[in-house]
């Protein structure tokens, strides 16, 4: 089969018909081969099954090197005639372009992706054989920081795998918005906690409410932990969590005068407007411990 006719199929027939499944989420009973073709390529129908789960854990390994800028790993992933289409008809052809591009892409900014969904799909010809690789629906964000400046793209991608490598990619960006990064001090005075941790870290929507990617300090052992972080200017909403997960995290009452509750998460809140030291607080309350 050859990709071109691939890359212009009508996606939505298909989708409807599938259950979106996390990355890492195992076949259904019965596993792919035993679902019904649905879905359609130009005007024959019935040409997509769900695809092979292991299609989903190549997709997971790529947004990870990409997040942790691991070159090597990505050419390791990488088919040998890779080729990817982004917008604007700009195109990627050939694993040389491609290790050139993302070099030149990782010195010049800090690239951060995370994976949000995924769905791997089953390519059948007109006589029923299965092609010889994965198609797969992918939804992410991109996040790329150059000096003072941080883009954030809305996205998702087509994407085929063959032999365990990405063969082709159709990226689409669905939003893109930049905006102004500054440097944010944040310290939290542990002293009146009564229980036991081994670590204090704090996270919101400047890491991907990652709550073990902030780890703080306590350089001089006072109790007082401190950690600076990049956020973008405008409101911060962030929290102080304890052994980098969210079973310690601190827990605010709606309407408590240094939060922001939306929905049922209630969570500190700041103003960034430049770089800036926010006051020091005492864990789980608002003002400074007594």
């Amino acid at each position: 089969m050859t990709v071109n006719p691939i890359k212009q199929l009508s996606i939505a027939a298909a989708v409807t018909a599938m259950v979106f499944i996390g990355c890492a989420s195992p076949e259904g009973p019965g596993g792919a081969a035993s679902r019904e073709n649905v879905g359609y390529v130009w005007e024959r129908a019935g040409v997509w099954s769900m695809g092979d789960a292991a299609t989903a854990e190549v997709w997971q390994q790529w947004t990870s090197h990409f997040d942790s800028e691991n070159l090597e790993g990505l050419l390791g992933l990488a088919h040998d005639s890779i080729s990817i289409e982004l917008n604007g008809n700009e195109q990627i052809d050939g694993v040389a372009a491609f290790e050139q591009r993302i070099s030149n892409w990782f010195a010049a900014a800090d690239v951060s992706m995370n994976a949000i969904w995924c769905v791997p799909i089953q390519y059948h010809e007109e006589d029923g054989t299965p092609d010889n690789g994965n198609w797969l629906l992918a939804g992410y964000e991109f996040t790329s920081i150059q000096g003072d400046t941080a883009t954030f793209t809305d996205r998702h991608a087509n994407v085929h795998i063959v032999d365990g490598k990405i063969r082709y990619a159709k990226i689409y960006t669905h939003e893109e918005r930049s905006d102004v990064i500054r440097s944010v001090t944040l310290s939290v005075d542990m002293n009146n906690y009564t229980g036991e941790y081994n670590s204090v870290n704090v996270y919101g929507f400047f890491n991907d409410w990652c709550a073990s990617c902030n780890e703080m300090t306590d350089e001089d052992g006072d109790g007082i932990y401190t950690a600076t972080v990049q956020a973008t200017e405008g409101e911060m909403e962030y929290k102080f969590t304890l052994d980098g997960g969210v079973d310690l995290q601190e827990m605010f009452e709606a309407g408590a005068a240094c939060t922001k509750t939306v929905d049922v998460y209630t969570n500190r809140l700041g103003q960034v407007e430049s770089d800036t030291e926010f006051p020091t607080v005492c864990f789980n309350a608002c003002q400074g411990c007594e």
